[in-house]
């Protein structure tokens, strides 16, 4: 899982967070995202939004 917590926290960009969801499971990604700080959530949602 610490693998998959660096890949968060170094996602800048959109097609960086795709890629993150086609190599993990939906699980994995919920189980590591709701460990970071509020912050570093904040700053992937801000990230995700950049798909709108």
């Amino acid at each position: 899982m610490a693998k998959l917590k660096l890949a968060m926290l170094e996602a800048e960009t959109l097609s960086q967070l795709t890629a993150i969801i086609i190599d993990y499971t939906h699980e994995e990604i919920m189980i590591v995202f709701e460990t970071l700080e509020w912050e570093e959530q904040e700053r992937i949602k801000t990230v995700w939004k950049t798909v709108n």
